[in-house]
């Protein structure tokens, strides 16, 4: 078994797309379901794991972010220069980067709406 994708819904399909394009995410495909007055957005980040954008057109108000969601992981490399460029974009972390005991760098954003991503970079052996 292997894990294929991420469903997230979405209120606002434009500035959820720049968004993660802006992380490195390239939007592959889009799929409208016009029974369901929905639209699925396919965006890949690499190692075949894809986020489906959801957005719904009758229902889009931010969704309701439940405690049962916390963080959406990606590993990147050279944290400091990853935040530098996002930063351009007006992308800011939450908090400081900060690194565990055993040299991993964590850092958090929020997404347009809401979720939260949590950024990791591997320690340097």
């Amino acid at each position: 078994m292997k894990l294929s994708h991420l469903a997230l819904r979405i209120s606002d399909p434009a500035r959820s797309v720049e968004f993660y394009q802006r992380l490195g995410f390239n939007q592959s495909r889009e799929l409208a379901l016009k029974h369901l007055k929905t639209t699925l957005i396919f965006m890949e980040g690499g190692n075949g794991l894809e986020l489906e954008l959801v957005h719904n057109r009758e229902n889009s108000h931010p969704p309701e972010i439940k405690d049962g969601f916390l963080h959406l992981g990606l590993r990147v490399q050279g944290m400091e220069v990853y935040l530098e460029k996002l930063s351009g974009f007006g992308i800011k972390p939450l908090r400081p980067v900060f690194t565990t005991p055993d040299g991993m760098k964590i850092c958090f954003l929020t997404d347009p709406d809401g979720y939260q991503l949590e950024l990791t970079e591997p320690p340097q052996p």
